[in-house]
């Protein structure tokens, strides 16, 4: 992890409430997913996600046939803690992109626990969209009510998504890449796409991390 900021430790917030919300899966055709404006979303069919709910750190969500590991909840843990203390020192405003986020694990504890603002949830797998939407609406209103935003999904490849956040200079406080197998092919294109002292969380799923493992290779 990367960071620009010293932060104390002090106790995660815990914010458990549930919003109620139809469920459907949203397709984004506005290049400023921040903002919400009538007429740029696409509704399709209702949901149906099979049963396979999951309960992590208080927070209940559903896996369906994503990949997930439930040894990783302690990697999850401590990008909950930074984004909480990122936040704390912004005084609020925290905006989160999770660049692979599988079922969406990351993203729904960063809106619950970590508070945040704003969170892009992005996954190369297209057909993750509709568990993915189902457990961010669980946690947390689509658009606020101040008519921005609390969350958007997408489908990019992860260094297409953080370069074109670059070019577009959409930066953001906390860059979450979760990557199965080596992280090194993402580094440089998520550093670009975080904020001057915002953080850069980087964990490996299946593989050995660049921070240690094997330094002989």
């Amino acid at each position: 992890m990367a960071s620009s900021s010293r932060m104390g430790y002090q106790s995660l917030p815990q914010n458990l409430s549930r919003a109620s919300l139809p469920l459907f899966p949203v397709k984004i055709k506005n290049k400023n997913p921040r903002t919400a404006k009538p007429g740029v979303l696409q509704l399709g069919k209702p949901l149906v996600v099979s049963t396979s709910k999951v309960e992590e750190r208080g927070v209940e969500f559903e896996t369906g046939d994503s990949f997930f590991r439930h040894e990783s909840a302690v990697g999850r843990d401590l990008g909950v803690l930074a984004a909480a203390l990122q936040r704390r020192s912004l005084g609020g405003g925290l905006r989160v992109l999770d660049a692979m986020c599988g079922c969406g694990v990351r993203s729904i504890r960063y809106l619950v626990q970590s508070e945040a603002d704003f969170v892009w949830a992005n996954d190369a797998f297209e057909g993750n969209r509709g568990l993915i939407a189902f457990n961010l609406s669980s946690v947390a209103p689509r658009v606020s009510a101040g008519g921005e935003r609390s969350w958007v999904i997408t489908h990019y490849d992860a260094n297409r998504l953080l370069v074109e956040r670059y070019l577009l200079r959409d930066y953001f406080d906390l860059v979450d890449v979760d990557s199965f197998g080596s992280d090194s092919s993402f580094i440089r294109s998520a550093i670009a796409a975080v904020k001057t002292g915002g953080l850069l969380y980087l964990t490996s799923t299946d593989g050995f991390s660049s921070g240690g493992h094997r330094p002989q290779q």
